[in-house]
């Protein structure tokens, strides 16, 4: 049997147990089993964020051991924020995976270029953003009775943006191109503190409230940025630890309104002191601690993994098919660590374990004889294997 056909009698698009993909709207990143005090308050915190609710700026550290979930998490927050709660949140929201650009330096303005302008749409945003100006000054030209004889330039003026924003607002009007666009985002030479200070006045401008005959309306009701690896912290020089900490301060700071900072880190709480400084830990208002899942949770994890990646809806072949339930605990149970990453590289393994024993999901479900008459957790838990 192909693996095609494996997998089109098992009701699977694919094998589903795989890595999410950083950028991109994949369903599975709508997935989050446990953890219901974590998902509670990440919600809250990014949702007070927006116009609508408090819009105050919010700053969230995630934490825990490695392979629990932290950048899954991330991942499901700008998955509720840009496609799920989409017409809610009304937002933008960035993620860096990384700071570790440059040869291994950590650098916010190579992450600004790479991760923000190339990868998540900050140029379109841009873009989107001169239409919602060009917008805005054709109301305030219809609301004011402007004739010709006052230029765009001057009624963005009298937009109210502060001085400093009005500034880029005129330039963003101004470039009208995709290389003024670029030029305006990727200036040559650009440095981590320029970045960092640009991508402040973006915020800024993109949760401005104009006000027109008495009406606001925004952009954006809010931005998100989501930083995840800064455990990388422990591995660089003072300096280059208190730069990337005084980047942090800089952004919260400069971005006072309707704004969320999201950063994650594999790390005990003992070691906080290591990796920020004071001036930080200060300033973040909820510390979420991602721990390992029970079995109930992981057996509730592969059930909505493998339901997500279904060809069809047919209801005899959903749930844990092409397993029995009995089967999944098995391998569930055989875990030393139950974690998201842990369970999806096992179950991938097991599934593909599976398809090369020769079983015909149309005739035979995994069930615990299976697995051990094929010593399958054997092959893919014992030695030289998943630990």
């Amino acid at each position: 049997m192909t693996p095609q056909e494996f997998y089109r009698q098992s009701n699977l698009i694919e094998n589903p147990f795989r890595s999410n993909p950083v950028y991109g709207a994949d369903p599975r990143m709508n997935i989050w089993v446990g953890y219901e005090k974590q998902r509670h308050q990440l919600i809250k915190y990014l949702s007070r964020s927006r116009a609508d609710q408090v819009g105050n700026s919010n700053f969230i550290m995630i934490y825990g051991d490695y392979g629990v979930g932290k950048s899954h998490a991330l991942l499901w927050a700008r998955y509720q924020i840009l496609q799920h709660q989409q017409e809610e949140f009304d937002a933008l929201c960035y993620l860096i995976p990384t700071l570790k650009k440059d040869k291994g330096k950590l650098t916010f303005a190579g992450a600004f270029v790479d991760d923000l302008v190339d990868r998540c749409g900050l140029h379109n945003d841009v873009r989107e953003f001169r239409n919602f100006l060009d917008m805005s000054i054709l109301r305030y030209r219809d609301a004011n009775h402007a004739g010709a004889t006052v230029t765009n330039d001057e009624i963005v003026d009298r937009l109210g943006f502060p001085a400093e924003l009005g500034t880029l607002a005129k330039e963003i009007y101004r470039a009208s191109t995709v290389p003024l666009i670029n030029e305006l985002l990727m200036p040559r030479g650009l440095t981590d503190y320029q970045a960092t200070a640009l991508f402040s006045r973006l915020v800024n401008l993109f949760v401005f409230g104009v006000e027109i005959s008495g009406q606001v309306t925004r952009f954006k009701k809010a931005v998100y940025l989501m930083i995840d690896e800064l455990d990388e912290l422990l591995n660089v020089s003072a300096k280059e630890a208190r730069d990337v900490n005084d980047m942090l301060r800089h952004i919260y700071d400069w971005c006072p309104n309707c704004f969320g900072l999201v950063i994650a880190l594999s790390a005990e709480s003992a070691s906080f002191s290591a990796i920020f400084e004071q001036y930080i830990l200060g300033r973040i208002q909820r510390q979420i601690q991602m721990e390992e899942l029970g079995k109930e949770d992981a057996m509730e994890f592969v059930c909505k993994i493998l339901d997500g990646s279904r060809a069809t809806a047919d209801p005899r072949k959903a749930g844990y098919f092409p397993f029995e339930e009995s089967a999944v605990e098995a391998v569930v149970a055989q875990l030393r660590q139950i974690t998201p990453r842990k369970i999806v590289n096992t179950m991938q393994e097991v599934l593909e374990e599976v398809r090369l024993a020769g079983l015909d999901p149309s005739s035979q479900q995994v069930d615990i004889s299976y697995l051990d008459e094929h010593e399958i957790l054997d092959e893919v838990l014992g030695d030289g294997g998943i630990s």
